[in-house]
């Protein structure tokens, strides 16, 4: 399997077991949202519904005047007290545009075009206090780093593929530095993978920070504030049908998810895992998301994976004492029938 290959599959199954774990995914900039026009069935047609904030949901500015452009012909609204303005009886096809001035800054939408639903649309002033705090951290994060530690966050996770007859693991690390400076934890962060592990490589699409040699995974510090996202693929051997997978985490791990796709009757066990649920993802393909506590630095995962496809050890094995036996037969008959035919 190509590093290409592996990487693709590592995506496809993070994009599936997305839906799970919506909570925990960031939000985009809010700002970024500025100006943009949503048609949505919650708003009658005809009615263009805008709605001023600053920075970022629940910062309402009421009060607010937004003057629309309606096929070039100006209209100025004010917001109420959830920050909206709207105008309506609105005909098809007709465009429109919405501009507000917030503290001297001009905010202006996309033009839209009235069609067979509402439209809503956002305007996002600059928050003075977030933006100084933005400036004062992307600061912070160029000072020389201090002692501190790194904990690897929820967005961290294992996740088990059949493959071409081979049991790939695949490693989504979330390195989390909390701190507003960049941080020296006294070393690299270190991952001794299983001792079976073999062909351990760090994806595309990681920091540069990490590197793979051997049955080891290295990101050496020191951590920028944030997320310092790794990924890493290995080979997990298995004879039987059950895998056993033992790993120690050199950082303590938040939370705790495993995800496994369901390929005939393919199994998680684990006394570490709490909760198992099953889902299917884009193509139908059935999913085993396992998930548990947080882990301790230096805690040991232990997870069984059961129902992998092999072949039965018996013929082999009773073609290995044939073939002792054949051996000892030949021996015996060289070191002992020769003497006694010379001896006839």
């Amino acid at each position: 399997m190509t590093q290409m290959r592996i990487f693709l599959s590592v995506l496809a199954l993070v994009l599936a077991l997305a839906p799970v774990a919506m909570a925990q995914v960031q939000m985009p900039n809010f700002k970024e949202m500025s100006g943009s026009v949503l048609p949505v069935p919650d708003v009658p047609a005809g009615t263009v519904s805008v709605r001023v904030v600053r920075g970022g949901p629940g910062q309402n500015i009421p009060g607010q005047a937004v003057e629309f452009s309606i096929d070039g012909k100006p209209r100025t609204e004010k917001t109420d007290a959830e920050g909206r303005a709207q105008v309506s009886g609105l005909r098809a096809g007709t465009r429109v545009r919405a501009v507000a001035v917030v503290d001297g800054e001009r905010l202006e939408s996309q033009e839209a075009t009235v069609a067979t639903s509402g439209l809503r649309i956002i305007l996002v002033a600059t928050d003075p206090e977030a933006a100084a705090r933005e400036a004062e951290d992307k600061r912070m994060a160029t000072l020389p780093a201090v002692k501190g530690i790194v904990v690897l966050g929820p967005e961290s996770r294992i996740i088990a593929e059949m493959s071409d007859d081979r049991l790939n693991v695949f490693y989504i690390l979330d390195v989390v530095n909390s701190a507003r400076t960049p941080v020296d934890i006294g070393g690299p962060l270190i991952f001794d993978l299983p001792t079976e592990a073999r062909g351990a490589t760090v994806l595309e699409g990681s920091s540069p920070q990490a590197t793979a040699n051997g049955p080891r995974i290295t990101i050496t510090g020191p951590f920028a504030p944030g997320s310092t996202m790794v990924q890493a693929a290995y080979e997990l051997p298995y004879s039987g049908g059950t895998a056993y997978l033992d790993q120690t985490w050199p950082a303590a791990l938040q939370q705790l998810t495993v995800l496994v796709p369901q390929l005939g009757g393919l199994g998680i066990t684990s006394s570490q895992v709490e909760t198992k649920r099953e889902m299917q993802d884009q193509g139908g393909q059935q999913l085993i998301v396992a998930s548990g506590p947080g882990l301790a630095a230096g805690q040991t995962l232990s997870v069984a994976i059961s129902g992998l496809p092999h072949h039965p050890a018996w013929p082999r094995n009773v073609a290995l004492a044939l073939a002792a036996a054949i051996v000892a037969w030949g021996i015996w008959a060289a070191v002992f029938a020769t003497p006694r035919r010379r001896v006839a």
